[in-house]
């Protein structure tokens, strides 16, 4: 069962002014990513196969605009020498078949930092998804072994260009063919005035069957009503899309006005909202990692694949 008092202190850690709005690849995401290893442990996860422990890194270098006018971009490189460092926090729970395939579930754990000397907390934006992953992992741990394993993962440096998964997809502990579907869980922490009340929105919901089957079974999700933002290439599930997984990001409220502003603390997060939420993914998940059902792209939907940066 998932716990408001959890989803609380979870809250008070990642979003407090000790991380200092954990920054991309600042030292402060690195605590953040330390605190979920920390947790996945606790929760009786081990390191995904191929790992010696929870955390990920990757260094972080600027590149040259790709034309002139244009801002300098991000990429991810191997850590060994980088002057900066992202990491990523990644559980594992075994499955009992290992030829069943692995269900994702993933957030990210950076936000913006410190600006002007003000702490931009990210409350919802993305302490929010990363509280529902260890809850999620906390649940679904304490149950029956599920068929299917389950990757739990927290990604650094979204704000930056979704490098934290860009590394991830470049270096996945298991195979991405053997990843049936991903997850992703951004800014639940409140409602979007414009969706029905308690109802999360899945970006791409038209792409795959995978949100009808999740809803069927009582995840509190609809369509995204906000297609023309492109929400379903702007998150960290597009960088395994791109390479063929069936991956969505669910979200509580999109037009929130408090997004990547001082006003994104705990103090402006819906608890009750952002524990039913929560809640309510638990026995879908839980159906999917026990199940034979393997979601797939509807004709159209998958996108295409771009080349490597």
């Amino acid at each position: 069962m998932v716990e408001q008092a959890r989803v609380e202190a979870h809250q008070a850690f990642l979003a407090g002014d000790a991380l200092r709005g954990r920054g991309s690849a600042t030292p402060d995401e690195a605590v953040a990513a330390a605190y979920v290893a920390a947790r996945f442990q606790e929760y009786g996860l081990t390191p995904a196969p191929g790992m010696t422990g929870f955390l990920q890194t990757a260094g972080v270098v600027q590149r040259p605009p790709s034309q002139p006018g244009r801002r300098p971009r991000y990429d991810v490189v191997a850590p060994e020498g980088a002057e900066r460092i992202t990491t990523n926090a990644i559980g594992w729970l075994q499955g009992s078949d290992p030829s069943a395939g692995v269900i994702m579930i993933s957030a990210h754990l950076d936000h913006l930092g410190v600006r002007d000397g003000v702490i931009m907390h990210g409350a919802n934006d993305d302490a929010s998804g990363v509280t529902a992953v260890l809850e999620l992992a906390r649940t679904l741990a304490g149950g029956e072994q599920p068929k299917r394993s389950i990757l739990f993962v927290a990604y650094g440096s979204e704000e930056l260009g979704l490098l934290g998964s860009l590394w991830f997809a470049r270096n996945p502990p298991v195979p991405i063919s053997s990843i049936v579907a991903n997850l992703e869980i951004e800014m639940i922490g409140d409602q979007d005035p414009n969706m029905p009340a308690g109802i999360m929105m899945m970006t791409g919901f038209e792409r795959s069957n995978f949100g009808p089957s999740l809803k069927e079974r009582g995840a509190l999700i609809a369509p995204d009503i906000y297609p023309d933002e492109h929400f379903f290439e702007r998150s960290d599930n597009y960088q395994l899309a791109l390479q063929g997984v069936v991956a969505h990001t669910i979200s509580g409220w999109a037009t929130i006005p408090s997004y990547h502003s001082a006003d994104d603390t705990n103090e402006n997060i819906d608890f009750p909202f952002m524990t039913q939420a929560i809640q309510s993914l638990v026995e879908p998940i839980r159906w999917l990692a026990t199940s034979d059902f393997k979601p797939d792209w509807v004709e159209g939907g998958k996108p295409e694949p771009r080349q490597p940066r």
